[in-house]
């Protein structure tokens, strides 16, 4: 972050490093503390004086996860309240290892989110040598931060829309910019309902806004994003899933959500028990009257 580069010969840090870098007219002051167990110690001294904290785990050492949720759990009493917490799952490139693996089953993300004690939590693979989601990360962190939408522009694959009380879908949508009407891909159809179904039965807070989706084999070369990520925008009455590339903006994603919130309830105004599903014809011609931009272009 700091030199643009990548350095082979970088060594581990031992007991605390302090750099400043600027990204994006965002001035970092950013203290690296040493992981191992005798430096922990010093670690309450400086997340305390930190808005965020950045947890380097080693995805390529997965025998070091339970030491590795141990320390984080550690030191999250002395993390200050509504800072911003995020997972760097690094080495991604040589691990083979699903981040979304590491956030349910090795360090009980959704437990944190659940206390509201974060202003948010998010985990990102990453790759430290390649610059893989490095940048990514760093963007979520400042939009979060600041309120700031980094990237105005993001990329709508699919849309859905159901009932939060009773988890029945209202709708959905997917885009075919070669024919002008509506394509469904099955794995990316699959993988959402199953996503949504995640969220569904795990009860999250609603600062659980946005989880990881693999790409399937067959969904083509991309060159902005190696993965779909969905984010949720949950209300009271109806809540909407959009899946958009993993590098998309977060902030400008959930802004979206919020607006088909808005135009269900006016599709719907006598609410009932259950709601007709809306044609996906008519979901895609709203998405591309109001945000025709950020409607993914599919591939040729």
């Amino acid at each position: 972050m700091r030199t643009g580069e990548f350095y082979a010969d970088s060594l581990r840090t031992m007991g605390l490093n302090v750099e400043r870098f600027e990204y994006r007219n965002i001035i970092f002051q950013a203290f690296d503390l040493g992981g191992q167990t005798t430096f922990q110690e010093i670690w309450p001294d400086y997340v305390r004086l930190s808005g965020a904290v950045v947890f380097v785990v080693d995805c390529s050492r997965p025998e070091d996860f339970e030491e590795s949720k141990t320390a984080l759990y550690k030191a999250l009493p002395d993390i200050p309240e509504k800072a911003v917490l995020l997972i760097a799952a690094n080495k991604a490139d040589i691990s083979g290892v699903d981040p979304y693996v590491l956030l349910l089953k090795h360090f009980d993300l959704y437990d944190i989110q659940q206390k509201g004690r974060f202003r948010a939590v998010n985990i990102f693979h990453m790759s430290a040598k390649t610059g893989s989601n490095l940048y990514q990360a760093f963007d979520w962190l400042i939009e979060t931060m600041t309120g700031e939408i980094i990237l105005p522009t993001i990329n709508i694959h699919n849309v859905c829309i159901y009932q939060t009380e009773s988890g029945l879908l209202v709708g959905s949508s997917s885009t075919n910019s070669n024919h002008g009407h509506l394509m469904e891909d099955p794995s990316l159809i699959t993988s959402m309902f199953s996503a949504v179904n995640t969220f569904a039965q795990a009860s999250l807070g609603a600062g659980v806004r946005e989880i990881l989706m693999k790409r399937s084999e067959s969904a083509g070369d991309d060159e902005v994003s190696d993965n779909y990520k969905l984010v949720r925008v949950e209300e009271a009455d109806f809540s909407v899933i959009l899946i958009v590339e993993e590098s998309d903006s977060m902030r400008k994603s959930v802004q979206i959500g919020k607006d088909l919130v808005l135009w269900t309830r006016m599709h719907f105004p006598d609410f009932d028990i259950k709601p007709e599903i809306v044609d996906s014809s008519e979901i895609h011609g709203y998405l591309q009257m109001k945000f025709p931009n950020d409607l993914a272009k599919a591939s040729i």
